[in-house]
């Protein structure tokens, strides 16, 4: 399998057992038991339950930290994990991980969402050096892992970087899980970590969480950048630094953009997984169509792991069989934990050179109406829940 397809197998998922005893310290700041949101059936957003005396989960291994979490943000794969989405690939990783005692194989379920989170460090295990009790900090969590929607979670410290002094917790939470979907999609998959200054890119749907940071992570390496956005997002999005921005709402919207001479790379962060307009593209230049919603873990659900595996290859073949002749191509993009990235994104918000764009707050306990709100599209960024 291509673990760079499928980075859920190569990051934060399986990590090595070690004999080395973790160490704890901080523990009188820990409480005995938390709160967590949980589903325990794939029933939408209806089946989030607010579930309470739940152990606080203990360090497991010399790299790990425990952080009490002060904010979280809410993802689009949380809303579709709900109704089941990757439920094939994660829960067949959950019983595979080695980690896991066999009784806690039985069943993938109840789990808790969540990806990113801002917090204080409470206990650290006895590797870790770069964080110490009593940090504010913020950080990620990869599927299909239990998640950042509780009072307490703990997660390796390469996940976790040290909060810039001038953000509030809420704006921390929103920026690391699609500040490294944004990094990974641009950076890794388009190749602009191979050369970037002076390249022209277009971002679809710059108004949401990852379109707004690659808007700001384009800028700092040097590229021109066009986006599309609704209307009333225009402002927004022009304050982040962008060249152009176009109403996609507007029938002049594609001859625009066509107008410009083709792109060297597109992020579609719109959620379309099909029509994808490659006609933006330049012709015999290397030049990337990256979507932010492959098909992959779509087939999985249908077809199972061989199933959709081959169902995958055979949607990327199909996609490119016209993109080739043209010497174009279309990838998918895909998050993907990376430290080195989190320390560089962390570095440019703490140079004031990455904003956090939060459409909206909720309160921990109103968890569910976050969800909606992110269901029902149209968010302006991150959607944050602010923990008591």
């Amino acid at each position: 399998m291509n673990t760079l397809k499928f980075p859920f197998l190569r990051f934060g998922t399986f990590r090595r057992f070690s004999l080395s005893s973790p160490t704890n310290a901080g523990t009188s700041d820990i409480a005995k038991s938390m709160s967590a949101w949980q589903i325990n059936d794939y029933g939408g957003i209806d089946a989030l339950k607010l579930v309470n005396n739940l152990p606080v989960p203990p360090l497991s291994q010399p790299d790990d930290v425990l952080i009490e979490v002060k904010a979280a943000s809410v993802n689009v794969l949380d809303v579709m994990m709900t109704d089941g989405y990757g439920r094939q690939l994660f829960e067949k990783i959950h019983t595979l991980n080695p980690l896991k005692p066999s009784v806690l194989k039985r069943s993938y379920l109840p789990l808790t969402l969540g990806r990113d989170f801002s917090g204080i460090v409470r206990s650290v295990g006895g590797n870790v050096v770069k964080v110490k009790p009593g940090d504010q900090v913020m950080g990620v969590i990869p599927p299909p892992l239990s998640g950042s929607h509780s009072q307490y979670l703990v997660t390796p410290c390469s996940n976790v970087v040290l909060k810039p002094s001038h953000l509030s917790m809420e704006e921390a939470a929103s920026i690391p899980y699609a500040g490294l979907t944004a990094w990974s999609a641009l950076s890794i998959t388009s190749e602009l970590c191979i050369a970037s200054r002076g390249k022209l890119v277009l971002i679809l749907g710059a108004s949401g969480g990852v379109g707004s940071i690659a808007v700001q992570l384009l800028k700092s390496w040097g590229c021109s950048v066009v986006a599309t956005c609704s209307p009333d997002a225009i402002p927004l999005i022009e304050n982040l630094g962008c060249d152009l921005v176009v109403d996609y709402t507007s029938a002049e919207a594609e001859l625009q953009l066509k107008g410009l001479g083709g792109f060297d790379v597109v992020l579609d962060c719109t959620g379309r997984s099909e029509d994808f307009n490659l006609n933006l593209l330049k012709e015999w230049a290397n030049a990337k169509y990256v979507t932010l919603s492959p098909p992959t873990l779509n087939n999985f659900d249908n077809n199972g792991i061989l199933g959709g595996i081959l169902k995958s290859g055979m949607n990327l073949m199909c996609n490119n069989s016209s993109a080739l002749s043209q010497g174009k191509t279309l990838r998918w993009g895909f998050f993907m934990p990376n430290s080195m990235a989190l320390a560089k994104i962390r570095n440019l918000a703490n140079n004031h050179k990455l904003k956090a764009l939060i459409d909206s707050t909720y309160s921990y306990d109103c968890l569910p109406d976050a969800y909606a709100k992110l269901k029902a599209g149209h968010a302006r960024g991150k959607v944050v829940i602010q923990m008591p």
